[in-house]
């Protein structure tokens, strides 16, 4: 679901000063119906927004939309609350409801104690009061606005939850830019020859033709990616395409394929900032070893060449959109802004954690508690053991 949530963020913040709470969190399903994200929270600062995707019976929230009743969780571990950021700020305590539309379930509203306080049944029904009041100012929604069509057009775009691929552990993140929208992408999609296509793109500017321009490519890049084994062959006709008929915008993009049993995976990069790869045992990732390549929209005729990485068992990629570590203002003397930022991501980035945990921490260290200036969108693959 894709709404305007400024007013909702503010019942969020009365949710939690009514309740009394350290927490309160709205989480809402996506375009499926089957995958609960993190959509407002207070008290958290804004490292809720690395918080795990849930499907509907997973963890907490997971069991509130699939029981569609409260939920009391009176002992907070990893195996009854799977969100890392809950755990980890000390949250003893859960209440959670379900939030109803017009129609049906939407999402999940909960709220946490740091103290050893017992939520009871009349906390529960004053929670489901506030619960239906959002879900009313959701249903009242408006998509008038051209910054909220953008985000519509955009969220609609990006896959709901990634595909379910035998042999590896995948994780996703989006996070629009809460000023202007970008043109930020991530695509995952398998093709009939079994091979698995990972995409992570950029495109200049802001605002709806972005948001536009970055659903031709990314239906283009599938087209080309059906036909053309090699991402470089693929990289190399999405540029023409882009050249000819948007020739006044440019964007960035990697483009990675694999295939069982994921020993390796063939690189083609425009531009894009490179992924970071983390092997088991090693304590800080390191960007993956490919030649950056050029932009998309500058030189068609410029050659383009793949890359092979490998990807022993046990090792992680994380893939991301430079808004995850750039920042247009930064203030006092630093050395560089963006290599000490990806310095704290490629420090928070293991290879042993699942690549839900590893999304979070990974934006956990790159956004802080910062405003999102720029789209953010992430992707982790992890090869098991």
């Amino acid at each position: 679901m894709s709404v305007d949530l400024g007013p909702v963020q503010q019942m969020i913040e009365k949710v939690r000063h009514v309740m009394g709470s350290d927490t309160a969190t709205l989480l809402l399903l996506d375009e499926t119906g089957s995958v609960l994200e993190p959509a407002a929270s207070a008290g958290l600062g804004r490292r809720w927004r690395g918080a795990p995707h849930l499907r509907i019976g997973d963890g907490f929230a997971g069991q509130v939309a699939e029981r569609r009743e409260a939920v009391f969780v009176d002992e907070v571990n990893e195996l009854s609350v799977l969100n890392p950021i809950l755990r980890d700020f000390g949250v003893q305590r859960l209440l959670g409801v379900p939030v109803f539309g017009k129609d049906d379930l939407v999402g999940v509203l909960h709220v946490g104690s740091i103290a050893n306080r017992s939520f009871t049944a009349r906390d529960a029904e004053q929670l489901a009061r506030s619960a239906a009041e959002i879900g009313l100012r959701l249903s009242e929604r408006t998509e008038d606005d051209a910054h909220l069509a953008a985000l519509v057009l955009q969220r609609s775009l990006l896959p709901a939850s990634p595909p379910a691929v035998a042999g590896l552990d995948i994780a996703v993140r989006y996070l629009p830019a809460e000023g202007d929208l970008g043109g930020d992408w991530y695509d995952i999609f398998t093709l009939p020859n079994g091979k698995t296509g990972f995409v992570l793109g950029d495109v200049e500017g802001h605002g709806l033709r972005s948001a536009v321009v970055m659903g031709r490519l990314r239906s283009a890049l599938r087209a080309y990616a059906l036909d053309h084994d090699d991402p470089a062959e693929v990289l190399t006709r999405l540029d023409r395409k882009l050249c000819h008929f948007e020739n006044e915008i440019s964007a960035t993009l990697v483009y990675a394929v694999t295939e069982p049993p994921f020993d390796h995976l063939m690189f083609c990069n425009a531009g894009h900032p490179a992924p970071l790869i983390a092997y088991a045992g090693q304590p800080v990732a390191e960007p993956v070893a490919v030649s950056q390549g050029l932009l998309l929209g500058v030189d068609p005729d410029r050659p383009r060449r793949s890359e092979k990485v490998l990807l022993p068992p046990g090792s992680a990629l994380a893939f991301f959109t430079d808004g995850l570590v750039e920042r247009r203002d930064v203030l006092g003397p630093v050395s560089d802004p963006y290599d000490d930022r990806l310095d704290l991501v490629r420090r928070a980035f293991s290879a042993g954690d699942h690549p839900e945990a590893a999304c979070s921490h990974i934006v956990a260290a790159g956004l802080g508690d910062e405003n999102v200036e720029d789209d953010v969108a992430l992707v982790v693959v992890r090869r098991p053991l």
